[in-house]
Order: C-alpha cells, then sequence, then structure tokens
C-alpha cells in the first residue's frame, strides 16, 4: 500500500463511511479486516475509518503494517487510523459519531476481528436504500456456535449485531442532533442503539417498531471463532460470560430509563454504573428482585462498582489524535 494509506481527506457526501473499532486484536488479525473491508469497498465512493481505543501501541503497528503492505487503496476510497486514549468501546462509537464521522449515505460499524463478505457493504447500503422507513440494517452471524439460533431469533424477531450493522445518513443526524451519547464502561453497545433505532430515537410519541431496523440475512461475516484447546480463548470466554452479565443488568437499566421513564437520550448518565445505579435508585422493587434472585447479577453489580478507575473520566476527555499527520 501506499504512503497515503494512513491519512485521508474529510470527504462530505460519500456514499459509505465504514467505522472499525478495535482494541484487543492482533495486529495480523486487524490488518486481515481491513484488507477485507477495502475489498467490499470497491466501486464506492467512501471512507474507511479504523478507531483504535486503549492500545496505541496496536495503532502505530498498524500503521507500519499497512504501509509495508503491497495492496492499494480502492479509487475513490481514504483510509484514516485514529488511536483513543481511552480503552472503552461506547466511547470509541461515540467519538466516531460526534467528532469523526466524515458524512455518508450509509455509516458501517463493525468490529475489529470480523472480515465482511465482499458484498456485505452493498447488500447495507442497498437495504437501506430499498426500506425508506429503516434507520438502520444488520447483518445476522454465519459463524460460531450461537449462530444458528441467532439467526432465527433475528430473523423472526429482529434485532441488531454489534459485529457488523449499519445506519442510515437521517439516523446519523438525529444521533448528533439529540446528543445521544452510549454510557462509557457500558458492554452492550449494540442493543442500547438498536433499542434507540427501534423507539426512532424518541422516548415520547413513536411506537416501538422493529422494522426501524432491516435484517440482512444474506449479509455475512467471518471470524476465527473461539477454540476449546487455547488458555487464552478460555480467559476470554469466561471474561465476554462476566460481561454477559453485566449486560444483563444494563438492558433492564435503559428499558427503564427510556421506555418507563421516558427520559430523552441525551440525560442519559455518563457511564454504564450511574446508569444501573439510577435504575436501582428509581425502579426499586424491579431492581431488588432482580438483584435477590440472581447471585450472578449480584456478582456482576459488585465487579462494576470495583472497576471504578479515578483516571477514567480524565482519559475519556483527551481529545484523539490522527497517526502520522
Amino acid at each position: 500500500m501506499t504512503a497515503s494509506i494512513s491519512i485521508a481527506q474529510e470527504r462530505s457526501g460519500a456514499d459509505v463511511a465504514v467505522a472499525i473499532i478495535s482494541s484487543r486484536e492482533s495486529t495480523e488479525t486487524l490488518g486481515k479486516t481491513v484488507a477485507a473491508a477495502l475489498r467490499a469497498l470497491e466501486g464506492f465512493n467512501a471512507v474507511l475509518d479504523v478507531v483504535v481505543n486503549g492500545n496505541q501501541g496496536l495503532a502505530e503497528s498498524l500503521v507500519s503494517h499497512l504501509r509495508t503492505s503491497d495492496g492499494k487503496l480502492p479509487a475513490g476510497v481514504g483510509l484514516r487510523c485514529w488511536s483513543l486514549p481511552c480503552g472503552d468501546k461506547a466511547h470509541a462509537w461515540n467519538t466516531y459519531v460526534h467528532q469523526l464521522w466524515p458524512g455518508a449515505r450509509t455509516t458501517v460499524f463493525m468490529d475489529g476481528y470480523v472480515e465482511p463478505a465482499a458484498d456485505a457493504f452493498l447488500l447495507l447500503d442497498k437495504g437501506l436504500a430499498e426500506n425508506l422507513n429503516a434507520l438502520g440494517a444488520t447483518g445476522v452471524p454465519s459463524v460460531g456456535a450461537s449462530a444458528p439460533r441467532m439467526q432465527k431469533a433475528m430473523t423472526s424477531g429482529g434485532g441488531i449485531h454489534g459485529n457488523l450493522f449499519a445506519i442510515g445518513a437521517s439516523a446519523m443526524r438525529m444521533i448528533r442532533n439529540v446528543r445521544f451519547f452510549v454510557p462509557i464502561g457500558l458492554y452492550r453497545v449494540d442493543a442500547v442503539i438498536g433499542a434507540a433505532l427501534c423507539k426512532h430515537l424518541q422516548p415520547i410519541g413513536t411506537t416501538w417498531d422493529v422494522q426501524r431496523i432491516v435484517v440482512l440475512p444474506a449479509v455475512s461475516w467471518s471470524f476465527k471463532p473461539l477454540k476449546w484447546w487455547r488458555i487464552r480463548d478460555w480467559v476470554a470466554y469466561i471474561k465476554r460470560l462476566s460481561r454477559q452479565q453485566q449486560g444483563e443488568l444494563e438492558n433492564l437499566a435503559f428499558r427503564d430509563f427510556f421506555m418507563r421513564r421516558q427520559q430523552p437520550l441525551d440525560k442519559l448518565p455518563r457511564t454504564a454504573l450511574e446508569l444501573v445505579e439510577e435504575w436501582i435508585r428509581l425502579a426499586p422493587d424491579e431492581s431488588s428482585s432482580v438483584l435477590k434472585r440472581s447471585s450472578s447479577n449480584r456478582r456482576a453489580l459488585e465487579r462494576m462498582r470495583l472497576r471504578r478507575d479515578p483516571e477514567f473520566d480524565s482519559y475519556a476527555r483527551k481529545s484523539l489524535f490522527l497517526l502520522d499527520r
């Protein structure tokens, strides 16, 4: 790839903008994700942003990797690599949406370890264009032990999958206009985004409609699934189970905030812990029942409370920078 691989001019009116949000991937894995995304952007006027959070070494290594690769950027495609000091996916998503977004007809969000199929972005863009009332579109998993179950659930009941989904231009502008910031530290980032889209980003005066997110079973991606014989994969699996228990509390807290109390999105607490603590305080019957009957939920709450970092706020406010400007 040429030296221009790490920097591109901001472009308004792009066909497609893609944000790859990464943190703990290896350079090899993230490099494969970027290469697959570039292949899927062939023929588009587009901007691809790689937003690495909490891992400056990975961001710098990726830039070096891209410079020494043999490929070239597709015509009309710009690639930017960013490093954020705060290691948090919600903060990275907020930063992209409110500070980095270059403006595009369709904006695709994807994780740093997934490799989209060559037609994935085309199908997401087409799906939004053909469903004018939709605010978002999502792919459906085809890899992993839970893929068949999730395929069935999403096809019949709707939803959004955080590995690969898209938001239309009008919805992106609404997100910015209503000042929707996902609480920092949130595990269920995609679930909260999906719920907000299903309510048209407004708690009052709108109905819940899962068809505001188009489910596209033909949109697929691949990744390396966890292997039971690798110790590091077992560690990752256990951590994921722990975070999923936190996610249950987050979903209940957000439902209470947005659906029951009908609070606007710009009033969301700044952190996931604050959101859950507010639910415990304002919905004592529900929260006490949930925590009383589930020891795993109690442990999840304890871990959330213990994870508070006195430097977290200052990290979240540090400005981002473009590598190799």
